[in-house]
């Protein structure tokens, strides 16, 4: 698995990749304010029984964590969602961490996971 961040102004993007059958278990987060814009993840095959999901786990402490985005994959190779319209985002707090796991228990395929955030900035007004 590998993840590789670019920085493009104050819109970042992460990029993991799994081998096959290998589980997805990666977290973005950021040391500023930022909002969560898009998700998108393909899978190399037809997935079996198992569920995408993107939870926060909240550096305000685990009273705030959340699932913000469960996916049945059932027989999908693809699957896109944004927050928002897709300029506004789901804002996080500085140091939230956003989890994403695919258990890839079943189905023994490959994986790419995009992540795109934009930076609000420390102690910026949302």
């Amino acid at each position: 698995m590998s993840g590789i961040n670019v920085n493009e102004s104050n819109v970042r993007f992460a990029y993991f990749t799994g081998g096959i059958g290998e589980a997805m278990a990666v977290s973005v987060s950021s040391d500023e304010l930022w909002r969560l814009m898009q998700v998108r993840l393909h899978l190399s095959g037809a997935s079996g029984v198992e569920n995408f999901v993107a939870q926060i786990d909240s550096a305000s402490g685990a009273v705030y964590d959340c699932v913000l985005l469960t996916v049945a994959m059932n027989g999908l190779t693809d699957t896109t969602f944004m927050f928002g319209d897709g300029s506004d985002g789901q804002i996080l707090h500085e140091n939230d961490e956003v989890d994403f796991t695919y258990p890839n228990a079943t189905a023994q395929i490959s994986w790419g996971l995009e992540v795109t955030w934009r930076s609000v900035g420390k102690g910026a007004a949302v």
